[in-house]
């Protein structure tokens, strides 16, 4: 998995919920019909066992969620098609700084050192829901299910195929719920998933001002 992370916000139905009078107001003035990409850039990217480094004076959040392995080059791919182009899936954490808009790409909050701990790739088609469940210092924190994803997997894979060339080893980030685990330094964080090898980090100040 040395490819680009891209990423969808608003995937999950407590995140459109929470938004939805936002979303009444200007500039939306309506939800999003389609799904709204951001990436999640090299310098994000860790393993398990990797420290996330927490900057000094922020609010960081944990958001458990999975991550789709492209298997094989993909374009204009369709749903039908879509799992064709699937090596597997991961567990991973959407590490970000609070978010209190969408008005403007979410950079800062997003792609800071270690903000995407992604685990070990397993070959599974995703074919029922499971629970991705969050536990920090060995208590569970957060506990949801990809039931309640507003687009699948299949989906995710024809709507960015379609206006951009996924290579082999690209990952797209499910979604996560609104509501996130607060962690700071010394915590250790853990996402389990049935049937996924476990995705353990520890949380570390960062080394000077970010």
């Amino acid at each position: 998995m040395k490819g680009t992370v891209f990423a969808v916000a608003l995937n999950h139905q407590s995140q459109l919920d929470y938004w939805l009078e936002a979303f009444q107001q200007a500039p939306y003035k309506t939800p999003p019909k389609t799904p709204v990409w951001f990436i999640k850039p090299r310098n994000t990217r860790i393993n398990s066992g990797d420290n996330i480094l927490h900057p000094m004076g922020e609010e960081v959040q944990s958001g458990a969620t999975l991550a789709l392995v492209i298997g094989k080059d993909a374009r204009k791919v369709s749903k039908q098609n879509a799992m064709e182009f699937i090596a597997g899936f991961a567990l991973a954490n959407e590490v970000s700084l609070p978010e209190d808009t969408f008005y403007r790409p979410a950079i800062k909050s997003k792609c800071r050192d270690s903000f995407c701990p992604i685990g070990e790739m397993v070959n599974t088609d995703l074919s029922a829901p499971i629970d991705i469940i969050t536990l920090v210092n060995g208590k569970e924190v957060d506990r949801w299910s990809t039931k309640d994803l507003v687009r699948d997997a299949c989906d995710l894979v024809a709507a960015l195929s379609d206006f951009a060339t996924l290579k082999q080893g690209d990952v797209i980030l499910l979604g996560t719920p609104h509501q996130r685990a607060t962690i700071k330094p010394g915590d250790k964080v853990e996402i389990q998933a049935e049937g996924f090898p476990s995705l353990k980090n520890t949380v570390v100040a960062a080394g000077g001002q970010q």
